[in-house]
């Protein structure tokens, strides 16, 4: 269905607010976050093995967005922080299946509590009507992705 200009305008609109939480918030990042000494790609397969589970080079790369060289790097400097897990599969001994450790796992989880503290903490300081609003348009939000899933890389 096409977008009438009152919908680009609006989509553009949200867009802007968008922004303009990403700008305010910057300054507002749960201190747990700044604590962490890991690179955005580190960050990012840490990430997909807590979403998705074990996964094969091949897979984080894709996900990550670098070559496979770059991954198997990022990979071992997990593995020598003992945050992930390398073994060969059981079914084809030339692939390699990366999994969190317990440590990887820890991290992820206190990252994912401090992130939904500070989120709790600025939701307390709204009125019932806000909440309710933003409820129904991060309902809308989770519908639309999940019917995009079908679209989007899983692992």
């Amino acid at each position: 269905m096409p977008m009438t200009v009152q919908d680009r305008d609006r989509t553009e609109r949200i867009l802007s607010l968008s922004e303009e939480v990403f700008k305010a918030s910057r300054n507002q990042v749960p201190r747990d976050w700044n604590r962490v000494d890991l690179t955005m790609p580190q960050l990012k397969v840490l990430f997909s093995l807590f979403v998705d589970g074990s996964l094969d080079c091949s897979s984080l790369a894709e996900a990550v967005g670098v070559s496979l060289p770059t991954m198997n790097g990022v990979l071992e400097r997990l593995k020598e922080r003992g945050l992930i897990a390398r073994r060969h599969d059981r079914h084809d001994h030339r692939r390699i299946v990366n999994s969190l450790t317990t440590h990887g796992h820890q991290l992820i989880e206190r990252l994912w509590a401090s992130h939904q503290d500070w989120l709790s903490e600025l939701l307390d300081r709204m009125d019932s009507a806000d909440l309710q609003t933003i409820e129904q348009a991060l309902t809308i939000i989770v519908g639309a992705l999940r019917r995009q899933e079908q679209y989007a890389w899983t692992g």
